[in-house]
């Protein structure tokens, strides 16, 4: 076929669109204006949560919020001049809450997490990097047993959908992770989630594989966009034009300036995130523990442990705020015993986070030669590599294997 594709976004969702495209027998040109990797595939949680099915919105939500904002510690924040900006994004959030549309979604994600780690195993091997995924499952604790039990219909609806968990005793969870405190509460076995030793590299490394076997390069950024039926056109901010038969848009949060262009902007906001990553922690953490009670992730990667989470609402080019970062210490300290934290290197990513909690993989409303892949929010490295898949059959005219109505761009136009 020796059609060109131009992908825009080398996080984890482009390259692996660009790596598929090019073992489909395409021309690809991947183009961003950082190197692979470097954006929300950088400083994430590393976590590949396959069942995390449950939309963020849902019932009883909302009576959450304030505490979470009033508390220094919590796990959410709103910047306030920027939230009159977001307010019309939190009405379709808190539409998207009720039961029915909740377990509708839920079966939704479940669609593409089951296929997950069949398609991590597929490009880690083909690229030579299985060594940098670990399937020894998760942890997720609570403070206690109240809270638990509030969350357990999210189980009974993870586990009529195919996922498995089940409960530690204490001295089960003891002998697992000797250094972990956690007095009365909970903790979950999550077989269904594995981890990468690092997002970052893992990205790159699928880049530089799609590269050496003639994928280029363009470190550059899109300053304009347009297609008809003869091709698309591709304009940067240092005046290069590219001219391609087709486009894929995997550009993150920045996704929908570039839609705009083509068709409209979908409901999506930046959802920041942040992580601290400690270079001698002075614990070892077998697994990767969530709290569920204060909403972040603790990642052993090599010698290194990652503490990741929160979520900040602001404009997309605020500055960021790494008094996030310094919070996520604290609340590992309050779980890991020993833990030192010095030597610590400070993230801040920005989530492309849809209103109904759903990605975007999805043909153009107006151009049958353009292809969007963003909006997904927490689980863009979860998801990655079969996003890339499903992208690359719908550019080649191949029948996907599941039913993405679900994640269609138009399913906003009403």
């Amino acid at each position: 076929m020796n059609k060109h594709c131009v992908v825009i976004g080398a996080g984890i969702i482009g390259v692996s669109c660009a790596w598929h495209l090019q073992r489909r027998g395409l021309r690809v040109t991947l183009l961003d204006h950082e190197l692979p990797g470097q954006a929300c595939s950088s400083g994430n949680a590393s976590c590949l949560s396959a069942s995390s099915v449950i939309p963020f919105s849902y019932p009883g939500l909302i009576k959450k919020v304030p505490g979470w904002m009033l508390d220094p510690l919590g796990p959410m924040s709103i910047r306030p001049k920027d939230f009159p900006a977001l307010i019309p994004w939190f009405w379709k959030f808190w539409r998207a809450s009720n039961m029915q549309k909740v377990e509708a979604i839920a079966a939704a994600q479940a669609q593409l997490m089951h296929s997950v780690f069949a398609d991590y195993d597929e490009i880690l091997n083909a690229t030579n990097a299985a060594h940098l995924r670990y399937a020894h499952g998760a942890i997720h604790v609570y403070d206690t047993e109240k809270e638990y039990r509030q969350g357990q219909w999210q189980a009974d609806l993870r586990s009529r959908l195919g996922f498995e968990e089940h409960r530690l005793s204490p001295m089960e969870l003891k002998s697992m992770v000797p250094c972990l405190k956690l007095e009365n509460g909970v903790a979950m076995m999550m077989p269904d989630w594995h981890h990468l030793a690092d997002p970052a590299k893992v990205t790159a490394h699928i880049a530089q594989h799609c590269f050496d076997h003639g994928g280029d390069w363009v470190q550059d950024r899109v300053s304009h966009v347009n297609a008809d039926d003869s091709g698309v056109n591709v304009q940067t901010q240092s005046g290069r034009r590219i001219e391609a038969d087709q486009l894929v848009i995997a550009a993150g949060a920045w996704s929908n300036t570039l839609a705009g262009q083509l068709d409209y902007k979908v409901p999506m906001i930046a959802k920041r995130g942040y992580s601290s990553t400690i270079s001698d922690p002075g614990i070892e953490l077998p697994y990767p523990v969530m709290s569920l009670s204060r909403v972040f992730v603790m990642t052993p990667m090599g010698t290194d442990l990652r503490v990741a989470g929160t979520a900040e609402f602001a404009a997309l080019d605020a500055a960021p705020d790494y008094r996030r970062s310094k919070v996520l210490l604290k609340q590992a300290s309050h779980y890991l015993d020993g833990l030192k934290t010095e030597g610590v290197t400070e993230w801040m990513g920005q989530r492309p986070m849809m209103s109904d909690s759903k990605p975007i993989i999805s043909v153009s409303p107006r151009h049958s030669n353009v292809f969007y892949a963003f909006g997904h929010g927490h689980y863009g490295l979860t998801q990655g590599p079969t996003t890339g898949r499903l992208i690359a059959d719908m550019v080649i005219g191949t029948e996907a294997p599941i039913d993405l109505a679900e994640f269609r761009f138009d399913r906003f136009a009403s």
